[in-house]
């Protein structure tokens, strides 16, 4: 059976994009929102202009065919594009002729990238796919480091070079999830305003900086080898999809990634941000965050369902985390 041909969308990150790509999708669109569903596929698109030079996308598709998104480079100053995948399915992401796995349970969780570089992204046919773009002008990018002091200014300020575009990739932990599920929540035309979903934006934002400006100084200057750190991620994985266990050991931890404690101590913190134990936490606070806000337990069975017998200690970890009781999180 001979393979489909893709359909290729060509497109910039820019001030035009439904009117661009609407027509190569047979789509009808307006202001926020563009929909199709035909022989193409069926799609979602919802934009939140949330003030001059940001903006935020969530894509919600699935393909009859193989569809690449083909985003052109630009010679001005352009928009920069932060893309997660929120999918349980990786979207193939191609930049610098080097083609990568967008996902958050990969090592690649979120996609940064200087309108300087081209980029397509690649939909498999019958997948279900949920991204969300956040894209922002240079101005915006250039205000951001001219605010920052002299030595994280000196590292960033290598982000606007154009003679030498970056792009970057950085591993989904919970703190960047917990951060894409609420502003995922806002993505809808009945949300009350724009403030909560503009102080999500801003913040992710500023972690995915400070991220790009962490590998760019010298404690992070060292590469690590791609079988470390998939090793590293078979082991994130386990400790997202286990929170209501016990903390496995460092020691165990070690061993299954194949290192000795000191080396994945190290690791673990270079690539995710935080030490072992405090990323454990920081994923079983979030998700009791996440339960809280739905309403689907109360204080007390989200802390028995964690472990904690000392509801006491639960909301101390709690607070650590969050700066705030779990009692006062509930509904909000």
């Amino acid at each position: 059976m001979l393979s489909q041909k893709p359909l290729k969308i060509i497109y910039q990150n820019d001030d035009y994009w439904f009117p661009q790509v609407a027509p190569q999708l047979n789509a009808s669109y307006d202001e926020t929102t563009l929909t199709f569903d035909n022989e193409i596929g069926k799609g979602d698109f919802f934009k939140v202009d949330i003030e001059p030079g940001l903006r935020v996308r969530r894509i919600e598709v699935q393909f009859h065919k193989p569809v690449i998104f083909m985003r052109k480079s630009t010679t001005n100053p352009g928009y920069y594009v932060l893309v997660s995948n929120l999918s349980e399915q990786y979207l193939e992401t191609t930049t610098c002729e080097k083609s990568f796995k967008l996902g958050y349970s990969s090592e690649n969780g979120i996609y940064f990238s200087s309108p300087f570089i081209a980029a397509s992204y690649t939909f498999r046919p019958g997948v279900p796919y949920h991204l969300v773009f956040v894209v922002l002008n240079h101005e915006r990018v250039q205000n951001f480091i001219d605010r920052q002091p002299g030595t994280q200014k000196d590292l960033l300020i290598t982000i606007i070079d154009k003679k030498n575009p970056i792009y970057h990739f950085e591993c989904m932990d919970g703190q960047f999830m917990a951060m894409l599920k609420e502003m995922d929540s806002q993505l809808n035309v009945n949300r009350p305003n724009n403030l909560l979903l503009h102080a999500k934006t801003l913040e992710l934002c500023y972690h995915m900086l400070q991220r790009v400006q962490q590998r760019q100084s010298k404690g992070f200057a060292k590469r690590i080898h791609h079988e470390d750190i998939s090793k590293l991620n078979e082991i994130k994985k386990v400790l997202m999809e286990r929170y209501q266990e016990p903390c496995p050991p460092i020691e165990k931890a070690a061993k299954r990634a194949a290192m000795s404690p000191t080396k994945f101590k190290t690791l673990f913190r270079q690539v995710f941000g935080d030490t072992y134990y405090q990323f454990y936490k920081n994923v079983r606070m979030h998700k009791a965050r996440e339960l809280l806000r739905e309403n689907k337990m109360n204080v007390s069975e989200v802390g028995y369902m964690l472990g904690y017998q000392n509801l006491s200690k639960f909301s101390k970890a709690f607070k650590d985390v969050f700066a705030v009781a779990p009692g006062e999180m509930a509904g909000a």
